[in-house]
Order: structure tokens, then C-alpha cells, then sequence
């Protein structure tokens, strides 16, 4: 039987097994094999049969990319891979970033895939608000486009994909992809007057007009594709034993999360930027619309 010392630690290395289930997609079987133990054996462990040897606890520390001293004193490097810290972050209100996300957008901090709904909802409201213009119902209907097709790709891999590999080639295509997405997104908002004109076959003058929110949306799908980017190379670098570099020198580089860590919170603000400069962009163009109409009026009397 474990003392009670002992028993608090093995409560923290059974969040920190959920949390490699959830981060890594670690089964106990996986973990035990990599701790050199067997499954049973493991299992004593963990429901408090048994105790941990030294040994085993430090080497389950480094599967963490913890040290031993993170799981004996509870420390925040070893509560940010409790389980109930990943499912929960937004809702605990943990930092700033996570409080501005929770004030933006409450249902899409659920999870990615309602995150992407949400976003789907918003960018076809936007579509019904752009009326018959074509330059607004263009751009908010290709963000709807990227965004359904980013929720078709990534959710089948989630459910799929996922399970069957370790966190690092998990993050490596999920980023992957979405950076892919972003560039091509990039591409067809660069050359929105090209492409309408081909959509309207040159029957609109009005695909000609520049919008006033064209370079803001550009700036902020530079921010997505940066922000994505960002995590590919910061998943590359926290993963270095995984590529053939000595896990002796990638130690140094294993708590290097900061994107990770937030990277659910930077995507809903700028999500939130650009339905909001969407929609000023619609409200823009219907006042210029209006004062078309007044000023070809009075020019007629």
C-alpha cells in the first residue's frame, strides 16, 4: 500500500497519463512499454498497489518532458498537462488570452470542431447581410468556403488520424494543412477582382470597385498562416529526438508550448477580427451604396 505522500503523487502521474492520452495519444500500454514495465505492473501503480520506483517515476517524468523534482512538487509545468487542464483552459480563465477568447466566442470554446460551426454560422449571416453585392458575398462566402473545408479535412483526421499516432505527427499535419489552406486563402482574396471577373464573365462594373477591407482581411489571414506556421516550426523544434537529433541536446527545447498552449485562444481572436471586419465592411459599402442612389437622384433633378 502507498502512503499518503505517495498516494498524492501517484493522483498527479494519473492526470499526467490522461493528459498524454489527450496531448499525445499515449495509451497506458504505450506508456508502460516505453517505462520498460509491464501493463499489470503499471496498473498497481496507478491505483495505488503498489509504489512507484525512483526509477520508473523518472523516466515517466522525461516521456512527460518534465523533470522529477515538476511531479514531486506540483508544479505549473506539470499541471499544464493535466487532463483537466487541456479540456478546461478557456474556462478556467488561466491568462489573458484565454479570458479575451472566452468574451469573443463562448460556444466555439467547446472545442475546435464547434469553434468551426460557429464560424461557419457567422460567415453565412455575413453572406445574407452582403444583399447583391458581389464584392462582400465573394469574400465572406470564400471564408465560409475555407472554413467547411477546413472542418472536413481536419475533423475525419481527428477521429481517424489521430488515434493511430503519437502527438508530434498529429501536430505536424494538422498545422500542416491549415497553413496550406491559409496560403490558398491568401491567394484567391489577393486576386478577388481577377476572379470575379471571370465568376461574372466582366457583366459587373461593381466587381471593380476596391474594398475598404481588403488589405485589414489580408493582414489577418497573414496572422492565420503565421499563427499555424508558427506551431508547424514550434512542433518541429519541441520534437527534435523525433527527427535524429540526440534527445540529449532536444531536452532543452521539450517545454517550448507557448504557441501550443495558446494557439485555440489566438486563432478565436482572430476569427473574431475578421467576421467583425467583415461585417464593417458590409455596413461600409450599403452607406456608400445609398449615397450613390442619393447623389444620382439629385443629379437627375
Amino acid at each position: 500500500m502507498q502512503s499518503p505522500e505517495e498516494y498524492e503523487i501517484t493522483e498527479r502521474v494519473n492526470a499526467l497519463v490522461k493528459g498524454l492520452k489527450k496531448r499525445r495519444g499515449y495509451t497506458k500500454k504505450d506508456i508502460s512499454q516505453k517505462l520498460g514495465i509491464g501493463l499489470t505492473t503499471f496498473n498497481d501503480y496507478l491505483n495505488g498497489v503498489s509504489s512507484f520506483k525512483l526509477g520508473t517515476l523518472i523516466k515517466f517524468a522525461a516521456l512527460c518532458k518534465l523533470t522529477l523534482p515538476d511531479i514531486l512538487d506540483d508544479t505549473l509545468e506539470a499541471k499544464k498537462l493535466y487532463s483537466e487542464d487541456l479540456a478546461d483552459r478557456a474556462n478556467a480563465g488561466k491568462n489573458t488570452l484565454d479570458f479575451l477568447a472566452l468574451a469573443f466566442f463562448l460556444p466555439a470554446i467547446l472545442s475546435v470542431k464547434y469553434m468551426l460551426i460557429t464560424t461557419c454560422l457567422s460567415f453565412i449571416a455575413l453572406i445574407f447581410l452582403s444583399g447583391k453585392n458581389i464584392n462582400n458575398r465573394y469574400l465572406s462566402g470564400l471564408m465560409l468556403v475555407h472554413f467547411c473545408v477546413e472542418l472536413l479535412i481536419l475533423y475525419p483526421i481527428k477521429l481517424v488520424v489521430f488515434p493511430h499516432v503519437n502527438g508530434f505527427e498529429g501536430n505536424t499535419i494538422a498545422f500542416g494543412i491549415q497553413f496550406i489552406l491559409f496560403v490558398l486563402l491568401i491567394y484567391f482574396v489577393r486576386f478577388r477582382i481577377v476572379i470575379s471577373l471571370r465568376m461574372t464573365k466582366a457583366k459587373d462594373p461593381k466587381v471593380l470597385q476596391l474594398n475598404c477591407i481588403d488589405a485589414p482581411l489580408i493582414v489577418l489571414l497573414f496572422g492565420y498562416a503565421i499563427l499555424n506556421l508558427g506551431a508547424f516550426i514550434e512542433n518541429l523544434i519541441r520534437n527534435l529526438e523525433h527527427l535524429g537529433i540526440e534527445e540529449d541536446y532536444a531536452r532543452q527545447f521539450w517545454k517550448l508550448t507557448y504557441i501550443y498552449d495558446n494557439f485555440e485562444a489566438f486563432n478565436l481572436i482572430l476569427t473574431f477580427m475578421t467576421v467583425i471586419v467583415l461585417y464593417i465592411g458590409i455596413k461600409i459599402q450599403k452607406r456608400q451604396d445609398r449615397q450613390s442612389v442619393v447623389f444620382q437622384s439629385q443629379k437627375s433633378i
